[in-house]
Formats: structure tokens, C-alpha cells, sequence
């Protein structure tokens, strides 16, 4: 398996009926302008085997609102599900704040992946916080991290394992923490 891609399975669904939203175009804008068009099957679904690496994704669907996602990570060697609910409507202009993401393995003392542990990031002004739980190997990835300073938290239960100091200053860069913990 090539460490330098991973894999993004999208699944879009109608947001009030969560019914697939079969046919649907999916620009995906690289980090460096280039642009990956892809089209969703007939359960609303599309694969894309990428490089490592931050995303924006424009998604329009017949019918629908156009949404855009800005920040959506892809960690290499890693499977990364996701699924984005569509509005029924029609016109609207992509808007949204440059972006990034974060993400990393996390590993016990010996190599493992740390399954279900809770990650946080909090901006130190408090204006913007993100979590996730890391998946049964010990990957995670937070989408649409915006740029500032932050506090990482990884937590088991009410316990912190780690605690890291992670500024982010540039916007299309994943921030790629793979992260060890001492106790688990």
C-alpha cells in the first residue's frame, strides 16, 4: 500500500430525506489549483484515491444547493469516510473561509493505534473548537480547521494522554501530528 495516498469515500444524501443523491459532480481543488471532477453513482457515492494532503470540495447535484467544503483532509494510507447532506433548492454562490485539517495516528507506547480516544483542538481565544475520536487503528482527521493558534488535546475517558501546542498558519497544508502516548 502506497503511505503517500489515501483513499476519500463520499456519501451524499438528501438532508431532509437522507435518500442518495444519485448523479451528483464533485470538483475536487487541490492544493495547488489543480481540479479533479468526479461523479457521485447511483447511491450517491464517489471513491477518490488522492495524494496526502488538504482539499475543497464543490458538490452540485441537480436540484439542489451547491455546498461547498472547504479543509478536508486526506491522511495517507488511511480510508477516510464521509458523508454530507445536500440542500433541495437551487443557486448559491460557494462561500466560505480558507481552511485546513489535521490529522495523525495516535499510538501507544509500543506502536499500536490507540482505538476510540477523543482528539480536540481549541483555538486559544476560544473561538473555534473541532473533535473527533480516532478510528480503530488510531487515525483521525479534522476537516475545515481554520488558521490560529490552538490546543490539542487527546483524551481516554476523562484522562489526557497528550497535550500539544500546534499553530496553524497556513491554509491547503494538512497538519500531520502522529502522535505517542506514554499511558494508556
Amino acid at each position: 500500500m502506497d503511505e503517500s495516498f489515501g483513499t476519500l469515500h463520499c456519501t451524499l444524501l438528501d438532508r431532509r430525506s437522507s435518500v442518495p443523491v444519485a448523479g451528483a459532480r464533485v470538483t475536487c481543488v487541490w492544493r495547488d489549483e489543480r481540479v479533479s471532477v468526479l461523479n457521485a453513482d447511483g447511491r450517491g457515492t464517489f471513491v477518490a484515491h488522492l495524494p496526502e494532503g488538504v482539499y475543497d470540495l464543490v458538490v452540485s447535484a441537480r436540484g439542489y444547493l451547491s455546498l461547498f467544503v472547504r479543509g478536508v483532509g486526506v491522511l495517507g494510507g488511511y480510508h477516510q469516510p464521509v458523508v454530507r447532506g445536500l440542500i433541495p433548492g437551487e443557486g448559491q454562490t460557494p462561500e466560505g473561509e480558507p481552511s485546513t485539517a489535521v490529522a495523525g495516528y495516535v499510538r501507544d507506547r509500543v506502536g499500536r493505534g490507540v482505538p476510540d480516544a477523543s482528539v480536540h483542538v481549541n483555538e486559544e481565544r476560544n473561538a473555534a473548537s473541532y473533535t473527533t475520536r480516532t478510528d480503530a487503528h488510531g487515525a483521525y482527521i479534522l476537516h475545515g480547521v481554520l488558521p490560529g493558534m490552538y490546543d490539542l488535546v487527546i483524551r481516554a475517558g476523562d484522562r489526557a494522554l497528550v497535550r500539544e501546542h500546534l499553530a496553524i498558519a497556513h491554509v491547503k497544508e494538512l497538519i500531520r501530528r502522529d502522535l505517542r502516548v506514554i499511558q494508556t
